[in-house]
């Protein structure tokens, strides 16, 4: 038995000692961040020579400063390389050993980019403020119905702390109190009440003030930490969330939902790049009073294997199991099988007894012409060929799929990018019999920001006039199917399967049930100081959800943290 597993225990030692990429661990690259967005431009003009991993976010700050540093700055203009400098210095924690600042007082901003370093041997570590403050005003519903007018603000106070020990272990901790005046379709479509417990997409403990649904209260924190045994093994543990594809939303794994305790494997050898992701996650419901206890724990695991045989070509495949370790015969806890890093998630999902919820999708991205990158991405949830075959619109048919495309320096002017993405989704994807195991965390969806049952289209505009200077306009309609009086039509995935479907098994369209039509035209202007993380920002957004128009407009300044938006 020894004997005939050792050619094959020899061939992976082989892989894993030529992986493509391999560096010292440190601190992932926060989500919607602008990096993202040039990584995506040095991928498709092909300034490297090798493959950029961009399909799992978010990314290790270290990967993202070598794959900039090997950049082929020459094939770049003038003004593109000032914007490469200043992303580069972003993430270039040698930094403070490349100036001759003296800083505030001889401790504070020496490199002019953090707040407070310090450095030693064997370790970095450096604090930063973390601060948001804004301020706009909305005006609602506009129309012969009555007009409501209202002002916006967010307040973000507290601290990021990240650094490195031995060039292995990263650690990265923040940490924000945050008072918030939210816009009236943010407040509807999360159903906030006064004086109760809240739930806005990307939180958790959510709660209202002042007497108003509009002003929230929330904590926000991140913590986690990273390291890399092996030059082809990344490991990170902690609580944060992540995205999986390469388009505006995910269908496999957003970061829509509030961040989720987890352990994530990340492997690369030859040309593939291998993700496991174990998570504990909370089967949120409203109204839960103090002494009811906590919130019912539930499961998730996913992993992702990508093949990239050259610099403009990658496949990938993914599956994912969700569950409650509640089950009608009694408490089962955490599944021990599913901890197998290798093995078919569903062949052991249906070797238990098909009790839990499961995914399984296909992903490419293909570059092309130096100019242009086309991806895709396909879920399937529950499939029957045949019925599909007939073309009746069998209800268990539920898929998903994402097609995209996004042009750099369109009508051949430098830093002006265009994306194109679409988005379908059948009815009730990711649904499942058993409530708290669908496709959830905190009850904020973990695939597309919506939901599913719908259709949507989004076209973005992405613009650098100036290396300091960054302009995004995004229009976006969606179509999707909404259930009335407690009916299931497939759009709700926080239902159960079994509830009863009005169409029955056969005849489901997408966006059957209550039609609801959103269109919006969102934009922000971003000015960077300096080479910090710091960022004055301009957004303005105009919506109309069926008949009700609103406008908003909001101005204000970050440090050291992401501009998140609501997508939907």
């Amino acid at each position: 038995m020894v004997r005939e597993k050792a050619p094959l225990i020899v061939l992976l030692a082989i892989c894993l000692t030529v992986c493509s990429h391999g560096f010292a661990q440190s601190q992932d690259i926060l989500l919607n961040h602008d990096l993202y967005h040039y990584l995506d431009r040095v991928d498709i003009r092909g300034y490297t020579d090798s493959v950029v991993h961009t399909d799992i976010k978010p990314v290790s700050r270290a990967y993202v400063a070598d794959v900039l540093r090997r950049a082929d700055r020459s094939q770049m203009g003038v003004n593109e390389r000032k914007w490469h400098q200043r992303m580069y210095k972003l993430v270039w924690d040698d930094l403070p050993d490349s100036t001759n600042r003296t800083g505030i007082l001889g401790e504070f901003y020496r490199n002019g980019r953090d707040f407070y370093q310090l450095k030693g041997e064997n370790f970095q570590l450096f604090a930063n403020p973390a601060l948001s403050i804004g301020g706009g005003f909305e005006r609602h519903q506009f129309d012969s119905s009555g007009t409501t007018n209202q002002g916006l603000s967010l307040n973000s106070r507290g601290f990021v702390l990240r650094g490195m020990l031995y060039k292995k272990i990263g650690i990265y901790a923040e940490v924000h109190d945050n008072l918030a005046r939210y816009p009236q379709f943010v407040i509807q479509r999360s159903d906030i009440q006064p004086n109760q417990r809240a739930n806005l997409p990307g939180e958790t403990f959510v709660k209202t003030f002042d007497r108003n649904p509009n002003a929230l209260n929330f904590f926000h924190n991140r913590a986690y930490m990273t390291y890399q045994p092996a030059k082809f093994l990344n490991i990170k543990f902690g609580h944060d969330r992540a995205f999986w594809g390469n388009g505006y939303q995910s269908l496999a794994l957003s970061d829509n939902g509030a961040n989720y305790f987890f352990l994530q494997f990340n492997s690369c050898f030859w040309k593939l790049e291998y993700t496991n992701l174990f998570a504990q996650m909370i089967d949120y419901f409203a109204a839960k009073p103090d002494r009811a206890g906590t919130f019912p724990r539930k499961y998730a695991v996913f992993h992702q294997l990508s093949y990239k045989p050259t610099s403009w070509l990658s496949l990938g495949a993914f599956e994912s199991i969700v569950y409650s370790p509640v089950a009608p015969n009694g408490q089962r806890g955490f599944e021990l099988q599913y901890l197998n890093p290798l093995i078919f998630f569903r062949s052991i999902e249906q070797t238990l007894g098909s009790s839990d919820n499961g995914t399984l999708g296909f992903t490419t991205k293909i570059n092309a012409l130096k100019h242009l990158q086309v991806y895709t991405q396909f879920v399937i949830d529950d499939f029957n060929f045949a019925k599909f075959r007939d073309g009746d619109g069998f209800w268990a048919n539920r898929f998903g799929y994402q097609a995209g495309l996004k042009y750099i320096d369109l009508l051949n002017i430098p830093t002006l990018d265009v994306q194109l993405e679409y988005n379908r989704l059948r009815p009730f994807m990711y649904q499942h019999f058993n409530v708290a195991s669908n496709y959830r965390h905190y009850g904020q969806n973990l695939g597309h920001a919506a939901g599913s049952n719908l259709n949507e289209l989004n076209l973005i505009f992405r613009y650098h006039p100036l290396p300091a200077w960054n302009v995004m306009l995004r229009y976006s309609r969606m179509q999707q199917g909404l259930n009335p009086n407690g009916e299931n039509y497939g759009g709700d995935i926080g239902i159960s399967t079994d509830v009863p479907r009005p169409v029955g098994d056969f005849g489901n369209e997408v966006a059957q049930g209550d039609l609801l039509e959103i269109d919006q035209l969102y934009g922000r202007l971003t000015y960077q100081l300096g080479h910090s993380g710091t960022w004055l920002d301009v957004i303005g957004r105009y919506r109309t959800e069926n008949e009700v128009q609103s406008a908003m407009v909001l101005a204000g300044i970050r440090l050291n943290l992401a501009q998140r938006e609501i997508k939907y």
